[in-house]
């Protein structure tokens, strides 16, 4: 079996641009819905550490399995550290920009914008939290914008990188040594360097969310630290928000975002629940 990183992309129904940049662009995936009704929609942010040599495409899977299953899926592209010019500001800007460009998509396809989560992986992860915690930042900020025309019912983490202080401190180990480095890397330093700019960008900072989390992480995972699930839990928690953890048995890294693992079901499963928890 091909890993879901060398399979081929499937195609998506429409690619829709949501800016000028070649990078500020998005697959939308749609259900059939014999023009009677709406669907709930996840925007997902994908992995590869924010940086350039990585993009969207192998987040084309489980978005197919999505729609296939009654949910509607924006898979947002944004600039990335290297080639596309992103990195801080830009590719925090990008992700806001692609999940309020979804109000945009309602004018024209059968999305339920009251049925609206973010779900990220890995780096996607982050970007998926700060979303759903962007409406505390500043103003002055370079990060900041009014707030969203499209509200969110939850936030879903696929072996994600959440918090970026914390994916700092539980680097230490040898296996994720690299990690601080590709944090540095999106944010322009370390946070004693750039305070403000954690602030405004790491999603712990930006606590309470006021709306559910789910973390979903394998015991296999090589990529992300295993702490950061339960750390997150209780920061949040501790700021009032609601949390559910979901650690998989002999799951990787990859087994979480691939509908062909054994893994898949159960991230499915918590989608779904996710998107029918509608207040």
């Amino acid at each position: 079996m091909e890993d879901v990183l060398s399979r081929p992309a499937s195609t998506a129904d429409h690619r829709i641009h949501y800016g000028q940049d070649p990078s500020q662009f998005g697959d939308l995936w749609l259900p059939p819905t014999g023009g009677k009704s709406v669907v709930p929609l996840v925007v997902f942010f994908h992995g590869g550490w924010w940086k350039s040599e990585y993009d969207l495409s192998y987040a084309s899977h489980l978005c197919a399995d999505l729609k296939q299953h009654g949910i509607a899926a924006w898979s947002v592209e944004y600039r990335r550290v290297g080639k596309t010019g992103g990195g801080y500001p830009r590719t925090f800007q990008d992700a806001a920009s692609g999940f309020d460009f979804a109000a945009t998509l309602a004018g024209s396809y059968p999305l339920d914008l009251s049925r609206v989560i973010t779900m990220g992986h890995s780096a996607g992860g982050h970007l998926a939290f700060w979303i759903a915690g962007r409406h505390h930042i500043e103003p002055g900020s370079e990060l900041y914008l009014p707030r969203p025309q499209v509200p969110l019912l939850a936030a879903i983490a696929l072996a994600g990188a959440v918090d970026l202080r914390l994916t700092i401190d539980l680097s230490g180990y040898l296996d994720f040594a690299h990690d601080k480095q590709e944090v540095f890397a999106l944010m322009g330093g370390p946070p004693a360097e750039y305070r403000d700019r954690y602030k405004a960008g790491n999603p712990g900072d930006l606590l309470p969310f006021n709306v559910p989390q789910f973390l979903i992480q394998g015991t296999e995972d090589d990529q992300i630290p295993a702490g950061i699930p339960e750390r997150w839990a209780q920061n949040a928690q501790g700021a009032g928000d609601k949390v559910a953890v979901t650690i998989l048995p002999g799951a990787d890294h990859f087994d979480v975002v691939d509908p062909q693992s054994h893994a898949w079901p159960a991230v499915r499963e918590i989608v779904q629940r996710a998107v029918q928890s509608k207040a």
